[in-house]
C-alpha cells in the first residue's frame, strides 16, 4: 500500500509539474528591475534546485556532506541538502518528493549505514522514478562501502535487507522496489571516493555537477526577449576562455528600466560556475544607504567564502576582503552602483585578484565606470522594434480575441514606449485583459500622467544630480530635445548652468544621448522632466518653473496668472493653429524670467516691463518698435529679435555689461543701430535684412570682442562708418553682400584681423578702399557680380593669408589685380581658388604663372585672346574653366598636374562652388574653327585626357568627386577607349553588373550637337542625357526600381552670347557616389 501510494503521489505530481511547466511563471525579463527577487531560480523555470543529495546523516553529515555542500555553495549551485528546512511536526513525503522533482541533478552518498534508513531508501526509490520519468541525472557516491556491496546488496547491505523483510513481511513489493532502484541506480557512473583525498573527489564531483548545469542558460525564459545575443556579447567582452589568464572588470551601464540587472542576472547564473567562488550583490546603493561599505562587504564574504561568524570590527572585515579574496578565482557582481565611494571603499583591488577573476558592475552613471578603471564599459541598448513587439505581446494579450479587437491601437502604445523594457512590461501587464476602448483611455491618460512605477525608476536618476544638472535636464526635457547640442549648450551657458560639464554627466547618467550633433532623450525620460515640473502644482501653469505648451502659455497671460516662479518659457506657436492675441502685461509678474523664446507675433496690451534677471531672449517676431524703456537686464546674454517690428532698439546709451550676441536680422523698420558703448563684450551683431537700415552708429568701432558682422541685404546702407577712434581687432567675419547702395567700404586698418571679407553685388560700388591690402589674415575675398568695380587693390598680392578671390562677374574689371611678375614666392602663395569669369579681361598676366597653390581657376566669358604660357607652370591646378571665350584662338600646353593634386578635394569657404575636377572649353567658336582646319591642337586635350583616365585606374583616390572634360568635338577627337557609339536617342545598358569593392565607377563620353532641346529616355533607361535650362545633365538610373542612384553629373553654362557647337562631354562618376 505504502508503495502504491508513493507512485499515485509522483503521477499526480508529475501531472501537476506538467499544467506548470506550460503556464506563465512570470520569468525574470528584460525590464526587470534591481528589486527583482527570485532571482536565480526563475532564469530556468522547470527547476528549483539545482542538486538534491541523498545521504543516511549520522555516517555523512558532519563530514563528506558538508564539505560538498559548502563547495556547491562557492560555485553557486543551489543544494537541496537534508530535512533541516523541512517543517517539524508535519508529513515530510510530499515536501520531499517535491524537492526531488524539482531538481536537475540527484546525489546519493551511499554509506555504511545508508541501507538501514527506510527514510533514504524512500528517498531512493522517488529518485529512480525521476531518472525514469523526468530524465533526472542522478550521481552515485560510494562514501565507505565498497560498489558491488550496494550493487548486488551484499554485507551489511544484505544484513539490512534481511531486516526489512522481516519487518515489511505484510508489503513485499515495497522491498522489491527499493532493491530494484539500489541494483539499477549503484549500476550507474560515479564515484568510489574510498581511500582518495576527500578534497580533490569533492571538486571533480563538483565539476562534473557543473558541466551538466552549464548548459542549463542555453534556452530562455519566455520573457527574455532578443536576451541571448546580448549575453553571448557580454561573454565575448568577459573573455573568459582567452588563453590569457588575465583579471577584467565589465562595466554595464544605461538608462533606468533597461533591462542591466536582468542581463548582468542571466550572464551571472551562465558563467558562474567557471569561477571558485561567485558572489553577486543586487541593489548595492540601498544596501550601501541602509547599512555602508560593512554590509556590502560582508555579504560579500557570506557568498564567496560561506562565513558566517561576520560579528567583526570594520576593519578586520575590510581585512578580509582585501587578502582572502585575492587567493582564489572569483567572480563579482556588484548590482545599481550610485556612487563611486561604493567601489573605492570595498578594499577590493581588481589589479591584485587572482588571475582569471571577473568583476562586473552595473550604473547608470558611466562617470563611475571611467573613474574606477573598467576595462570595458558596455553601454545596454533599447529594445529593436521586433523585440519590443514581441514582449508586447506576451504582456498585453492572453488571446488572440483581444489581439485582434486592439491591434490599431498596439503602434501608438510601443510609439509610447519607445523600446523601453520596464516600460513595454509594465503598460502591457496594465492593458492586458482589457478592451480597446479601455486602452483608448489608458493612453490618452497616460500621455500627461505616466505609470507612476516607470516613473518612479526613472526618478532614481534624476535624484543624484547636482543642482544645475538638475536643472539642465529638465531645460532638455521641457524645450530642447532633438536640438543641436551646440545651441542648447550656449543658451544653458547664458543662463549660468555650466553646460559643459553638466551635459557630460547628464550623458553618463544615461539620461540624455549625442546622436549627429544633436540632443536626444527617450520619451519616458521627458514625460519625467515634465511631470517634475507639472507636480509644483498641477493645476495652475503660472506657479510651475517652466512653460512649454501654447495653450498653457495662452492662460497664464490672458489670466494673468503669472507668478515668480516661472524662470523659463519657450513656446513656439507655430505648431499650435490658434491665432488668437495674447496680453503681454502678463510677462510684467514674471520677476525671476531668466530665459524667454518666442515664436509668436500676434500680442495685445503693452509691454511695460521685462525681468530684469533675463539672462537669454530670443522674440521672434517681437511685435513692438522698441524694448521697455525700464529694461535693465544687467546679466543679458543673448538679445535675438530676428522678423521684428523694432524701430530702434534703445534709446541712448544702455548698459548691458554681459551681452555677447545681439541678432535683428529682418527687421524692416530698424533705422538706425543702437549706441554700443554700454555693450564691451557683444561678439556677434546681426542685421542682415534691415532694408531700412540708414547707418550704424560709430561706437561700433569701440567694439574691441566683436568678431562677426552682418549687414547683408541692408539695401540701403550707404556707407558703414567705424569711427574715427575704432579697435575692432577681434572682428573675424564681415558680410556686406547685398548692399546694393553701398558706395565705399569701411577703413579696414581697424580690423586687422579679419578673415572673411563678402562683398558680393554691392552694385554700386566703384573702388575697395586701399587699406584692404594690409588685411595679411584674410583668407576669403567675394566681390562677385559688383557689376561697377574698376579696380580692387593694386597691393592685393600683399594679402598673404589669401585661399579664395572670387570676382566673378565685375563687368567692368579689365584687369587682373597681380601685377605683372612675382618675384617673392610668399605673394599669394596660398591662393587656392581663383574666380574672374565674366570680367571683361583682355588678357591674363604671366604672373598667374607664380600661384603654385592654385587648384581652380574659372576665366570663363573673358575677351583675350591666348593664355600666357606660364599656366603650364601650375601643377595643382584640377579645374580650368574656358567656357564662353569667344576670342580665345588657341588652346595652351595645359598643366600636367601632379598625382598628389589631380582631383584633389576642395571646398571653398563659401561650399558654392563645385568640387569634381574638370576642363571646361565649351562655346568657344575660334578655338573649334581652328580645330576643324588642324585637329592637331586637340593634343593638350588629348594629353590631359590620357592621363587622367590613366591616374583614374592607378589611383582612383585622387579623384574623390569625379571629373569632366568638355572640348569642341570632331570625330577625330572621340578617345580610343569609347569603341562602341550610339545616335540619338539610346539606351545603354551593362549586363552582370555588380558594384563591388575594387570597382572604380563608369566613364560616359557624350557627344551632343548645338544647344537643342533633347528628350529625355524612356522610364526604363539605365542612362538618360538631356538639357535643362542652363544646365546639361546625366543620370543613372536601376533599370529595374528606376531610381536615381547617382548624383546629378554634368555641367552648368552662361546663355550669355552663346554661340552654337558640337561638343564632346566626358564624364566619369565615382563608385561610392552611386551606393
Amino acid at each position: 500500500m505504502f508503495v502504491s501510494w508513493i507512485s499515485s503521489f509522483l503521477k499526480l505530481f508529475w501531472a501537476l509539474l506538467g499544467r506548470r511547466s506550460s503556464s506563465n511563471l512570470s520569468p525574470l525579463g528584460p525590464g526587470s528591475t534591481a528589486s527583482s527577487s527570485s532571482k536565480f531560480s526563475n532564469s530556468f523555470q522547470n527547476y528549483r534546485h539545482d542538486v538534491f543529495i541523498n545521504f543516511r546523516g549520522v555516517d555523512t553529515r558532519n563530514t563528506f556532506v558538508d564539505h560538498l555542500y559548502a563547495h556547491f555553495i562557492r560555485k553557486g549551485i543551489f543544494v537541496f541538502k537534508d530535512d533541516k528546512k523541512l517543517q517539524k511536526g508535519k508529513s515530510t513525503l510530499p515536501q520531499l518528493i517535491k524537492a526531488i522533482t524539482e531538481s536537475r541533478v540527484s546525489i546519493i552518498i551511499f554509506s555504511k549505514d545508508y541501507a538501514a534508513s527506510t527514510w533514504c531508501l524512500d528517498e531512493m526509490a522517488a529518485i529512480a522514478d525521476c531518472q525514469q520519468h523526468l530524465k533526472q541525472i542522478v550521481y552515485p557516491i560510494f562514501y565507505d562501502v565498497d560498489p558491488s556491496d550496494v550493487r548486488y546488496q551484499n554485507g551489511v547491505y544484505e544484513d539490512a535487507f534481511v531486516s526489512h523483510r522481516r519487518k515489511f513481511k505484510h508489503d513485499p513489493d515495497k522491498v522489491h522496489r527499493w532493491e530494484r532502484a539500489m541494483t539499477g541506480l549503484a549500476s550507474s557512473v560515479g564515484w568510489d571516493v574510498r581511500n582518495k583525498p576527500e578534497f580533490e573527489e569533492i571538486e571533480k564531483i563538483v565539476q562534473a555537477v557543473i558541466k551538466i548545469l552549464g548548459h542549463k542558460f542555453s534556452g530562455f525564459a519566455d520573457d527574455l526577449i532578443g536576451m541571448q545575443p546580448r549575453v553571448q556579447t557580454l561573454e565575448s567582452i568577459l573573455k573568459l576562455s582567452s588563453e590569457k589568464d588575465d583579471i577584467r572588470v565589465l562595466g554595464i551601464w544605461g538608462m533606468g528600466g533597461i533591462g542591466k540587472t536582468t542581463h548582468v542576472t542571466v550572464l551571472y547564473d551562465k558563467i558562474s560556475y567557471k569561477f571558485d567562488a561567485c558572489c553577486f550583490i543586487e541593489n548595492v546603493s540601498k544596501i550601501y544607504k541602509d547599512g555602508g561599505i560593512v554590509a556590502i562587504q560582508k555579504q560579500i564574504l557570506r557568498q564567496t567564502l560561506d562565513e558566517k561568524n561576520l560579528e567583526i570590527s570594520p576593519s578586520e572585515i575590510s581585512g578580509m576582503v582585501k587578502y582572502r579574496l585575492h587567493n582564489i578565482k572569483v567572480l563579482i557582481v556588484l548590482d545599481n552602483v550610485d556612487q563611486l565611494e561604493q567601489l573605492q571603499e570595498l578594499a577590493i583591488n581588481p589589479k591584485l585578484l587572482f588571475l582569471g577573476s571577473r568583476m562586473i558592475v552595473t550604473t547608470r552613471d558611466k562617470h563611475i565606470l571611467n573613474v574606477y578603471g573598467a576595462n570595458v564599459i558596455h553601454e545596454i541598448s533599447l529594445l529593436n522594434d521586433n523585440d519590443a513587439r514581441e514582449l508586447f505581446y506576451k504582456k498585453a494579450f492572453k488571446n488572440e480575441d483581444q489581439s485582434s479587437s486592439c491591434v490599431e491601437l498596439i503602434p501608438e502604445v510601443l510609439k509610447y514606449a519607445q523600446c523601453l523594457p520596464l516600460a513595454i512590461r509594465v503598460v502591457g501587464s496594465f492593458l492586458c485583459t482589457r478592451d480597446a476602448t479601455q486602452w483608448r483611455d489608458a493612453l490618452d491618460r497616460l500621455e500627461n500622467n505616466p505609470h507612476n512605477k516607470v516613473m518612479n525608476v526613472l526618478q532614481i536618476s534624476v535624484d543624484g544630480l547636482q543642482y544645475e544638472e538638475r536643472e539642465i535636464f529638465i531645460h532638455i526635457a521641457c524645450f530642447f530635445k532633438g536640438e543641436r547640442e551646440d545651441y542648447v549648450k550656449r543658451i544653458l551657458d547664458c543662463c549660468g548652468l555650466y553646460p559643459h560639464i553638466g551635459i557630460s554627466r547628464i550623458i553618463e547618467k544615461s539620461l540624455i544621448t549625442i546622436r549627429d550633433q544633436e540632443i536626444h532623450m527617450h520619451e519616458m525620460l521627458q514625460e519625467l522632466g515634465k511631470k517634475i515640473v507639472r507636480d509644483q502644482h498641477p493645476d495652475e501653469p503660472g506657479l510651475w518653473s517652466r512653460l512649454w505648451l501654447y495653450q498653457d502659455f495662452f492662460h497664464v497671460l490672458m489670466t494673468e496668472t503669472g507668478t515668480d516662479n516661472v524662470k523659463a518659457i519657450v513656446v513656439d506657436q507655430k505648431e499650435d493653429d490658434s491665432e488668437s492675441e495674447c496680453r503681454v502685461d502678463g510677462l510684467s509678474k514674471m520677476k525671476n524670467l531668466r530665459l524667454l523664446i518666442l515664436y509668436h507675433k500676434k500680442f495685445s496690451g503693452s509691454l511695460n516691463f521685462l525681468s530684469q534677471k533675463l539672462r537669454y531672449l530670443m522674440w521672434h517676431g517681437y511685435p513692438f518698435p522698441s524694448l521697455p524703456s525700464f529694461f535693465t537686464a544687467f546679466g543679458l546674454v543673448e538679445l535675438n529679435m530676428p522678423d521684428s517690428n523694432i524701430e530702434r532698439v534703445w534709446e541712448g546709451c544702455k548698459n548691458f555689461p554681459c551681452l555677447k550676441r545681439m541678432d535683428l536680422s529682418n527687421s524692416k523698420y530698424l533705422i538706425e543701430g543702437p549706441n554700443f558703448s554700454g555693450v564691451p563684450k557683444l561678439e556677434r551683431l546681426d542685421l542682415s535684412g534691415c532694408t531700412d537700415l540708414l547707418q550704424l552708429h560709430p561706437s561700433i568701432g569701440l567694439l574691441e570682442k566683436l568678431a562677426f558682422l552682418s549687414l547683408r541685404n541692408c539695401s540701403n546702407l550707404e556707407s558703414v562708418n567705424f569711427g574715427s577712434v575704432s579697435n575692432l581687432c577681434s572682428l573675424r567675419v564681415l558680410h556686406l553682400s547685398g548692399c546694393t547702395k553701398l558706395e565705399n567700404t569701411p577703413d579696414f586698418a581697424s580690423a586687422i584681423n579679419l578673415e572673411y571679407l563678402d562683398i558680393d553685388g554691392c552694385t554700386s560700388l566703384s573702388m575697395v578702399h586701399e587699406s584692404i591690402g594690409a588685411l595679411a589674415k584674410l583668407t576669403f575675398l567675394s566681390l562677385r557680380e559688383c557689376k561697377n568695380l574698376v579696380n580692387v587693390t593694386n597691393n592685393i598680392d600683399t594679402m598673404i593669408s589669401l585661399k579664395t578671390l572670387d570676382l566673378y562677374g565685375c563687368l567692368k574689371l579689365m584687369n587682373l589685380p597681380l601685377g605683372q611678375t612675382f618675384n617673392s614666392s610668399s605673394h599669394l602663395e596660398f591662393l587656392i581658388f581663383l574666380d574672374i569669369g565674366f570680367c571683361s579681361l583682355l588678357e591674363v598676366p604671366d604672373a598667374i604663372g607664380e600661384l603654385r597653390c592654385l587648384e581652380r581657376l574659372n576665366l570663363e566669358g573673358n575677351n583675350f585672346v591666348s593664355l600666357p604660357y606660364s599656366i603650364k607652370g601650375l601643377h595643382c591646378l584640377a579645374y580650368l574653366n574656358l567656357s564662353h571665350c569667344h576670342e580665345l584662338n588657341v588652346l595652351p600646353e595645359l598643366p600636367s598636374s601632379s598625382a598628389s593634386s589631380v582631383g584633389r578635394y576642395f571646398k571653398t569657404v563659401s561650399g558654392s562652388h563645385d568640387h569634381r575636377s574638370g576642363l571646361y572649353v565649351f562655346d568657344c567658336p575660334k578655338v573649334a574653327n581652328m580645330l576643324s582646319k588642324n585637329w592637331n591642337w586637340m593634343s593638350p586635350c588629348k594629353d590631359l585626357e590620357l592621363i587622367w583616365l590613366v591616374r583614374l585606374i592607378e589611383e582612383p583616390f585622387h579623384f574623390r568627386c569625379g571629373f569632366d572634360i568638355v572640348v569642341p568635338w570632331g570625330w577625330k577627337n572621340i578617345p580610343r577607349w569609347f569603341d562602341k557609339g550610339f545616335k540619338g536617342g539610346s539606351v545603354i545598358r551593362i549586363k552582370h553588373f555588380n558594384m563591388v569593392d575594387n570597382w572604380i565607377g563608369f566613364t560616359f563620353c557624350v557627344v551632343f550637337e548645338k544647344i537643342a532641346a533633347i528628350t529625355l529616355g524612356p522610364k526604363s533607361t539605365f542612362l538618360t542625357i538631356g538639357w535643362s535650362q542652363r544646365k546639361m545633365k546625366l543620370r543613372i538610373l536601376k533599370q529595374r526600381q528606376k531610381k536615381i542612384i547617382s548624383p546629378m553629373l554634368g555641367f552648368k553654362y552662361s546663355t550669355r552670347n552663346m554661340e552654337a557647337h558640337n561638343h564632346l562631354f566626358l564624364t566619369q562618376a565615382k563608385s561610392h557616389r552611386l551606393m
